[in-house]
């Protein structure tokens, strides 16, 4: 038993080494399409539709590689399962289902080198194409570029018509300007002696209005001290009318006890 588990062991190996080999092939092509898509995109901004439909075959053509590599794992963790399953029967047997397994995997693989070949032929002739496509785009936009320069041309030789058509107008038009502009400066010369006299005469009637309001707060002095005298006046009256109240408190109390006694004295007195 122990001979016989050995072959599948090194068989196991072998194939598991296959499969990490197909893994890094198949790894390696992606990163060459992906720089290549990458590449191109950049320098052809123009045919930026091309390039995506491009994009998405391959990324179609990578998805089923993926899913074919998928199944051969998928099979041969099956084969690997039914082999440790089986590893107590008959090494015939045993050696015929890996030889069948083996012959299977090489099939497999087989079939998927055929088919990244065709997809390699298939994207080095759209690769072919797209840079035809460029190359033409190219040769339009300088045919385009040099159309559009020669029209910027024509358009300078007409601006500069049309600034010397100005031109002579603005001379035509200057001459009259520099007299108004000369009319205007007598004009505001003379506005300004006018607004200088005016403010001479305000200046002199702000010193007789300053005059005015000294002689008017001096009155208001006088004025504030003959009210503040006729306060004093009044407090002196407040306390003459004061000292009359008391007298006459005092003559009341001293002038009642003789009424009385007359009132008393008098037959027709109530």
């Amino acid at each position: 038993m122990s001979e016989k588990k050995q072959p599948t062991t090194t068989a196991a190996k072998k194939s598991i080494k296959k499969i990490s080999t197909t893994k890094k092939s198949v790894t390696k092509k992606k990163v060459s399409s992906k720089k290549k898509s990458t590449g191109k995109t950049s320098t052809a901004a123009t045919v930026e539709p091309k390039v995506h439909s491009i994009i998405e075959e391959m990324n179609e053509q990578r998805q089923s590689r993926d899913k074919q590599i998928s199944s051969l794992i998928k099979e041969v963790r099956e084969g690997f399962n039914i082999l440790s399953a089986n590893t107590s029967k008959q090494g015939e047997a045993h050696q015929k289902e890996m030889t069948a397994l083996y012959q299977s995997l090489q099939d497999t693989f087989g079939k998927i080198k055929e088919g990244s070949v065709e997809n390699e032929e298939q994207n080095m002739n759209i690769f072919k194409s797209l840079s035809d496509s460029m190359m033409k785009d190219h040769d339009q936009t300088l045919k385009e570029i040099n159309g559009q320069a020669d029209l910027q041309d024509k358009k300078i030789e007409h601006m500069s018509k049309m600034l010397e058509q100005r031109t002579g107008r603005n001379r035509l038009i200057a001459i009259p300007g520099v007299i108004i502009g000369i009319v205007g400066v007598l004009y505001m010369f003379y506005v300004v002696t006018i607004m200088e006299s005016a403010m001479s005469n305000m200046s002199e009637n702000m010193h007789h209005m300053q005059k005015d309001v000294g002689s008017m707060s001096g009155n208001m002095g006088d004025m504030t001290r003959g009210i503040i005298s006729i306060d004093s006046n009044m407090q002196q009256l407040n306390g003459n009318v004061g000292y009359m109240a008391k007298d006459l408190n005092v003559l009341t109390h001293n002038v009642a006890p003789a009424m009385k006694g007359m009132r008393n004295v008098m037959p027709w007195a109530p």
